[in-house]
């Protein structure tokens, strides 16, 4: 998890797991309940994203849902890497349609 230390506001910017697998979002969940707890806006970085299984894309949405009943602006960034398997998932109107897309690839 990172943040620019030099703008108090600045969003914490958490890159994901090449492989988001079961392993990877045990790694993640503390870094997300962190950012959370911290209540800045979060930007989740997609970009290094290779795979992404059934428990990434739920620890997504978890996250999303969570931000939004907290008011924390969660956004996600190159999210183009993981847009197939949401698609898939039946997940688009959830990701792909909402103002939390960071990489303006709006539909």
């Amino acid at each position: 998890m990172s943040s620019d230390s030099s703008n108090p506001a600045a969003a914490v910017r958490i890159a994901l797991s090449p492989v988001m697998d079961r392993g990877a979002v045990a790694t993640h969940l503390e870094e997300f309940r962190s950012a959370l707890a911290g209540g800045k806006a979060i930007e989740i970085c997609c970009e290094e994203v290779r795979q992404i299984g059934q428990a990434g894309l739920q620890l997504l949405a978890s996250l999303l849902q969570t931000g939004r009943e907290r008011s924390v602006p969660v956004r996600f960034a190159n999210i183009a890497a993981i847009e197939p398997v949401i698609r898939l998932a039946g997940m688009a109107d959830l990701f792909l349609q909402s103002p939390d897309r960071a990489d303006g690839d709006d539909q």
